[in-house]
C-alpha cells in the first residue's frame, strides 16, 4: 500500500480507537501495517516516554522510539515497528490499555493501602 492510497487519519484511527477517544487527537503516518509513525497533538514526555516502555515489554514489538519535534510544538512523535504476526495499530492499542492496567494497579494498591 502507498502513502497515497493510505486511509485517511480519521479512518485509520477509527478502527482501532476508542469511540470515546478524541480522534483528532492522533496523526498516522504509514505505508505498511508493520511499521507505523503516530502524531500525537497535545501530548509529551509522560504519554511518550510510559508508551515507549510498555511497547518494548512487549516481545510482539521490534522498535519503538519518541520525539518532541520542538519544545513549542505541542505534538509527539511516536514510532513503532512490529514483527509481521501484528500491526503498529494493534501494538498501540495493546500499550494504551497496558498503560490503563499498569495506572488502575498502582491506584488500587495505593487505595488498598489508605484502608
Amino acid at each position: 500500500m502507498t502513502l497515497a492510497s493510505a486511509p485517511s487519519a480519521t479512518e485509520s484511527c477509527n478502527s482501532f480507537i476508542p469511540p470515546s477517544f478524541d480522534i483528532n487527537k492522533v496523526e498516522i503516518i504509514s505505508d505498511r501495517p508493520d511499521c507505523a509513525t503516530f502524531v500525537f497533538t497535545d501530548e509529551d514526555h509522560t504519554l511518550g516516554n510510559a508508551l515507549h516502555y510498555v511497547l518494548m515489554k512487549n516481545p510482539k514489538v521490534d522498535f519503538s522510539g519518541y520525539s518532541i519535534p520542538h519544545p513549542s510544538d505541542n505534538r509527539m512523535n511516536l514510532r513503532i515497528q512490529t514483527k509481521t504476526n501484528i500491526t503498529a495499530q494493534e501494538s498501540l492499542l495493546q500499550g494504551l490499555t497496558d498503560i490503563k492496567d499498569i495506572s488502575r494497579h498502582i491506584l488500587d494498591t495505593f487505595n488498598n493501602a489508605l484502608d
